[in-house]
């Protein structure tokens, strides 16, 4: 009777064991410590002409302009997540247009266990305020990590009129030798919701806007290469595929003869001939629906 006790005690221990080890197993992305990101923080657009680009985006995606500098101009999205857009002048000999310096907003910042994550990872972040990290990733891309209120927003603007609406970046092109690889690390930093990987992109989600890493083509540089991301779209307010296309060749921003019809997003240039998008919410969503079906004419899905 007491060897029997005694077994016993000793199985409640190891399942006592097992049980704490269960409790303490959580998904990898979690255990591994990292973040959550929630929106588009901010991002610089480096132009080539400061005042023309940002009357450009003013009046075509009726961005707010809120804080201004000789050579830069903060640019508002009209979205719920406060994303900004800075347009900074280049220098003389600068490479522009092009996107740098892309920012996440997380949830729950807190300076000093975002700062003691990134160490443990052996990320070299450089402190920007007290509301946000920068760093590279693996290929060399510069990110950060931000609070929401990394920049206080302007006071609510009724200027009017403007041709569409930015609501939020609908997604987000970074090319990359190895889409896989690169997609991954994202993944685990950011606890980005994945959902499909098409053999040559993967889409990862944060808030209403997907992170796109995706194979560089053939002959080109990816945008470690070039310190560019390759492009932001747009979703606007009241997508009409229609009405946004002939004003897109009315501006010379796609050629006359572009094949628009039913199209959710649309491929374009800005006034720098930067590469871009204007979209409609449901753009993304619709083309992982179409990933598994053959192409027609006049499907797109992001690029």
């Amino acid at each position: 009777m007491e060897k029997s006790n005694c077994l016993l005690s000793r199985r409640q221990f190891v399942q006592a064991l097992t049980m704490a080890a269960a409790a303490t197993a959580v998904p990898r992305a979690e255990a591994a410590g990292g973040f959550k990101a929630a929106w588009l923080n901010h991002y610089t657009y480096v132009a080539p002409d400061l005042k023309k680009t940002r009357d450009w985006y003013h009046e075509v995606f009726g961005m707010q302009i809120g804080h201004e500098e000789a050579k830069l101009s903060h640019m508002w999205y009209g979205d719920k997540g406060d994303t900004l857009m800075i347009v900074r002048q280049a220098q003389a000999g600068e490479q522009a247009p092009r996107i740098e310096k892309f920012g996440f907003t997380i949830d729950n910042f807190n300076r000093r266990d975002v700062e003691a994550e990134l160490k443990r990872r052996g990320l070299q972040a450089k402190s920007d305020t007290d509301k946000g990290f920068w760093f590279t990733d693996p290929e060399g891309n510069e990110i950060g990590v931000f609070a929401k209120d990394f920049v206080k927003r302007p006071a609510p603007s009724n200027e009017k009129p403007f041709l569409w609406k930015a609501l939020s970046a609908n997604h987000i092109v970074v090319t990359t030798p190895d889409y896989k690889k690169l997609g991954v690390w994202y993944k685990d930093l950011l606890n980005l919701r994945e959902t499909s990987d098409a053999g040559r992109d993967v889409y990862q989600w944060f808030g209403t806007s997907v992170w796109i890493p995706t194979a560089v083509r053939e002959g080109a540089k990816p945008s470690s290469a070039l310190k560019s991301l390759d492009h932001v779209a747009y979703t606007i307010a009241n997508y009409k595929n229609p009405e946004v296309a002939a004003e897109l060749k009315r501006r010379k921003m796609i050629a006359e003869n572009a094949n628009t019809e039913g199209s959710l997003g649309i491929n374009c240039v800005d006034i720098n001939n930067f590469k871009t998008q204007v979209c409609d919410i449901a753009l993304v969503t619709d083309g992982e629906k179409r990933r598994a079906q053959p192409s027609q004419p006049g499907q797109r899905r992001p690029e």
